[in-house]
């Protein structure tokens, strides 16, 4: 009820809703509001359930290595930090010296050279194309690296894609990263034969 400013009570007229019209405005309320993000961000996919993210969709990835059953990978040290043990070494022998030889041959030789000198057919190359040249892996800075820093070196894309990876940023390096070519006994075994051509 309206009352007028003349003090008269007016009347408006009333009208009914179409039930058809109540229902078509609920079902478009229902899908507007499922457009609204409610928290989850801008991406209204559930990503973890798309198959790209299912490890049997990654066919081509190398295959996961875990440490042996049993093992403890990590260790607390102090209240925050982790130190991750080194879950795998591979006993050197002639027979692993030997292999690490075919493999650097088909891997490594091509840039760093068959000596290690960083002087392989690729170098040229490398530097006039302004990139970073292959290093002396028999030079002071490779002798003093652990072999085990030296693995990871390997799998990592040389020391400076190791270290970029480390630490989020892009490498400049164009060595390859070996890890997702390589598996962990093979970069021991180039280890190994790394140690042999710096007299180790």
């Amino acid at each position: 009820m309206i009352i007028n400013l003349r003090g008269k009570s007016a009347q408006l007229p009333s009208r009914k809703v179409h039930p058809g019209l109540m229902v078509v405005v609920l079902l478009l309320g229902v899908v507007a509001a499922g457009c609204l993000p409610w928290g989850r961000g801008t991406s209204q996919v559930e990503l973890f359930s798309e198959m790209h993210y299912s490890q049997s969709h990654r066919s081509q990835e190398p295959p996961r290595l875990y440490p042996a059953q049993g093992s403890m990978p990590f260790k607390l040290v102090g209240e925050r930090s982790l130190v991750v043990e080194e879950a795998f070494v591979l006993a050197k022998t002639s027979g692993t010296v030997e292999q690490g030889k075919n493999l650097f041959g088909v891997n490594c030789a091509v840039c760093h050279g068959d000596a290690g000198k960083g002087d392989g057919s690729m170098r040229d190359f490398l530097i006039k194309y302004q990139s970073i040249p292959p290093a002396d892996i028999t030079g002071a800075a490779t002798i003093a690296a652990s072999d085990n820093d030296l693995r990871l070196f390997i799998g990592g894309g040389g020391r400076i894609g190791y270290f970029s990876a480390m630490g989020g940023t892009p490498s400049q390096s164009t060595m390859p990263i070996f890890s997702k070519l390589l598996t962990e006994e093979e970069q021991w075994k180039l280890v190994h034969y790394i140690r042999n051509l710096q007299g180790q």
